[in-house]
């Protein structure tokens, strides 16, 4: 029962400590070369880390690079629409992430020198920032010997201290990670457990045969059994495609109150009489949704919008499922 414990002791924390080394010298010959690890300063590194939560680092890259062409700092996202970052964000998914970096940006120029703080304690009052993100942003652009302590990170630790095939529960690990930040480059040791998790120390079927550290590790020969994650939740929809000569009509309302701050195809209650267009299909958080699409040449009874033409919906935020169905549709 000692993986109940939610403190490691000086042992465990000293065998991780041995290990350091060797991850961070695997790390600096390994490394994938990301842009935003090309001059990490305050933005650039904040703006990474927003668009990396959940969501893979290679769907991310040309999103960054879009975005530091076009939002090169503080001052220019703070000064940008809402719907321009929303239509730049399409195809990121999670839009709150989006709209909680325009309000950092916004809420930074009314700080003194109009940069991030550089200590934890205010960086987590500012908007869109929890504890990983705070101590991502601490050790890497700071250099402050702070934990990021996310999935990737809690994995790797987890099966490093694993017994009985079996890893901590995620107190005890977050307690250990915040132990083992070393005080000389905390940014390289946080990016090395990472990076670890995100090549090697994978979800299912980890390269165990490639790791730094498998002659150490205990879960090398036998991994530690992870839940399996609940079904997604199988739902149906009813999409309008509501069409007047060239223009489409668009609305900000959803029935599930989805996609804020997006223009969207009206979602309808029921089967409309008219012929069904296409189907389309997509998760939605735990959700598998599948959307029957059908024609219309008038707007649905008690939902507001407005018309739109081809060069507006260009220019619109919709969410990704949307603008397919438009794709599809030849209307976009």
């Amino acid at each position: 029962m000692r993986n109940q414990v939610t403190s490691p002791g000086p042992a465990i924390e000293s065998k991780i400590r041995r290990l350091l080394p060797v991850l961070h010298r695997w790390y600096r010959d390994n490394r994938r070369p990301l842009p935003w690890r090309v001059d990490p300063t305050p933005y650039r590194t904040a703006v990474a880390e927003f668009m990396c939560q959940q969501t893979r680092v290679a769907t991310v890259i040309p999103y960054y690079r879009r975005w530091m062409r076009i939002f090169p700092g503080w001052r220019a996202l703070a000064r940008s629409s809402t719907l321009r970052i929303l239509r730049l964000w399409e195809g990121l998914g999670y839009y709150r992430r989006a709209r909680n970096l325009h309000s950092l940006a916004r809420a930074v120029l009314r700080l003194p020198g109009r940069e991030l703080p550089d200590d934890l304690e205010s960086l987590r009052k500012l908007p869109g920032i929890g504890d990983y993100t705070a101590g991502a942003i601490a050790s890497i652009a700071f250099k402050i010997p702070s934990p990021a302590f996310d999935a990737n990170v809690a994995r790797v630790l987890g099966r490093l201290t694993a017994k009985g095939g079996r890893s901590p529960r995620l107190p005890y690990l977050r307690c250990l990670a915040g132990k083992i930040v070393p005080q000389k480059d905390p940014g390289l040791h946080n990016q090395s457990l990472m990076e670890l998790g995100a090549l090697i120390c994978l979800p299912r079927n980890p390269l165990c045969a490639s790791c730094p550290l498998k002659s150490r590790c205990p879960s090398s020969r036998r991994i530690p059994g992870r839940p399996k994650p609940p079904p997604p939740v199988p739902l149906r929809e009813t999409i309008l495609l509501v069409k007047w000569g060239q223009k489409i009509w668009v609305t900000r309302e959803h029935p599930r109150h989805r996609w804020k701050g997006l223009f969207l195809l009206p979602t309808v209650p029921g089967k409309p009489r008219t012929p069904r267009l296409l189907t389309i299909r997509y998760p939605f958080t735990r959700y598998r949704i599948q959307a029957d699409v059908h024609w219309s040449n008038q707007p649905p009874a008690g939902i507001k919008g407005r018309w739109m033409d081809p060069g507006e919906l260009r220019r619109a935020p919709l969410p990704s499922p949307h603008r397919k169905i438009l794709r599809l549709a030849g209307r976009d």
